[in-house]
Parts: C-alpha cells; sequence; structure tokens
C-alpha cells in the first residue's frame, strides 16, 4: 500500500459524547502471527457514572456492566483481522447484544532486537443497535505508536472517528489514549498506566473542561506456572473527570490457545 493511499484512509474516522465502553484499551505492537487465531474477553463496569440519557432510550454507563469477546485471526505478517461481538447489561433493559465492531490491523513496522519501535493502524466499523452509541455506524481509524525496551512498553494512539449514520454530522471527532507500563519480573507482569481523552470535532474543539479525561491504574499478569498459565489478565482501575465517568472497573482476558 503507497503512503498516500495509507494516509487517506487513516482520515476515515466516534463521537466525543453518547459513546459505548465497550473496549477500554491502548493498542501496542502485539499482532497475531500468519494463521494465528486468538480471542480476548473484554469487560468493564462503570461504578460511578453518567445516569442521564442524552437521546431517547440511551443505556446510560451508571451500573452498567459491558463484556465483549473479540476474535482475530492473523492474514499475513502484518496484517491481522478482529472481529468484537459487545453486549451489555444495565438494570433498566437487562442484557442485551449490542451489535458488532469488524476491524483490521496493519502494522507495517514492528519492534524487533534491531529497533524498539512498532507504527501501524487499526480501522475498525461500528454498527451498534438504537440506545447504545451515536451515531450508531460509525468507522474508525486509530494510528498505532509503540515503543518498548526490556524494562518499559510504551504506545500512544491517535484516533479518528466519523459518523456513517444517516443525518449524523460527519465531521471527524478526534480522542486519544497513551499507556505506560513497567516490566516487573514476578507474576504480575508489569505496572502502569493508561489516559484517556476524548477532544472533539475538529473543526471546533471544545473547551477544555468539557473534555472527558480518564487515567488508568493498571497491572498485568502473564504467569509462566500454575493455572494462571493458561490466560493473560490485564486489570484496570480508572477514575474520570470533566465529562467522563468518575469510577470505571476494567479487565481484559487473554485465554492461551
Amino acid at each position: 500500500m503507497k503512503l498516500s493511499t495509507f494516509l487517506a484512509l487513516s482520515f476515515f474516522s466516534i463521537s466525543a459524547h453518547a459513546t459505548f465502553l465497550d473496549e477500554i484499551q491502548v493498542y501496542d505492537g502485539e499482532i497475531n502471527a500468519p494463521g494465528e487465531f486468538g480471542i480476548e474477553l473484554h469487560m468493564n463496569t462503570t461504578i460511578r457514572g453518567s445516569n442521564t440519557p442524552e437521546f431517547d432510550s440511551q443505556r446510560t454507563s451508571q451500573s452498567g456492566t459491558r463484556l465483549t469477546p473479540e476474535f482475530t485471526y492473523g492474514l499475513s505478517k502484518t496484517v491481522e483481522l478482529g472481529f468484537y461481538l459487545p453486549t451489555i447489561y444495565t438494570p433498566g433493559y437487562g442484557y442485551e447484544l449490542a451489535g458488532y465492531k469488524p476491524r483490521l490491523k496493519w502494522l507495517p513496522i514492528q519492534a524487533d532486537e534491531k529497533s524498539p519501535w512498532s507504527l501501524g493502524v487499526n480501522f475498525e466499523y461500528s454498527d451498534l443497535k438504537w440506545g447504545m452509541e451515536l451515531p450508531r455506524k460509525s468507522i474508525e481509524s486509530r494510528f498505532i505508536i509503540g515503543w518498548e525496551n526490556s524494562r518499559w512498553s510504551l504506545a500512544f494512539n491517535p484516533i479518528l472517528s466519523v459518523a456513517m449514520s444517516d443525518g449524523q454530522d460527519r465531521t471527524p471527532n478526534f480522542y486519544y489514549g497513551a499507556r505506560s507500563i513497567y516490566k516487573l519480573d514476578n507474576a504480575l507482569s508489569g505496572v502502569g498506566l493508561e489516559y484517556y481523552q476524548g477532544v472533539g470535532p475538529i473543526n471546533s474543539f471544545p473547551a477544555n473542561n468539557a473534555q472527558g479525561k480518564q487515567v488508568f491504574a493498571i497491572v498485568e499478569s502473564k504467569a509462566e506456572r500454575g493455572f494462571m498459565n493458561n490466560f493473560d489478565l490485564h486489570f484496570g482501575v480508572g477514575f474520570g473527570w470533566d465529562s467522563a465517568d468518575t469510577f470505571t472497573l476494567k479487565l481484559i482476558v487473554t485465554p492461551k490457545l
């Protein structure tokens, strides 16, 4: 793929508000090997968040619990396919299948013994049922910038998203996530921080105090012995301010197939 085509596709771009929190993560330089299947279970719950609907029948984040299996397949050394099946439980509506999200990750530059850098982009299409998110349909491009050595793993994701639903404003929205992990040599393989900020439409950024911000304290486990050898775990406790949810818990479970 030519660089000009890559840059053009990357400017396909979720609204800065009314967002469905099926996954809370920062993408780094990890990618499935060619022919490798994988699965991740994304779970998160909002202990303290919004309980005021922004549109009719919205499933607000307060007391909501979301469980999303993600299925992945390594198509080549640099291309990975993924498919999300987001589900949600809310007290007012019960347990629901929220929709579906296919994605494609392209990682042409990957860290190795010669260079610590990983660079690429993840394209994702979202089609959710009414009440989950506005817009219901969107296309997202998530840039992947990763750096890693023997002790640190750093990642940064600038993200653009544009509505695909009829009648919705097509102005791209910008938001980003960043992560820093310090690697350990015991059952807890790493500890660190993640930061997320929803900025807003690229043609008119709202005031800084209107932009939702969250920071997560995270721990990761990639145990090589005992029962936990069968899973990789990622756990985070998130604190938000301005327009973001105040208190969120998240867990990502990756079975070792």
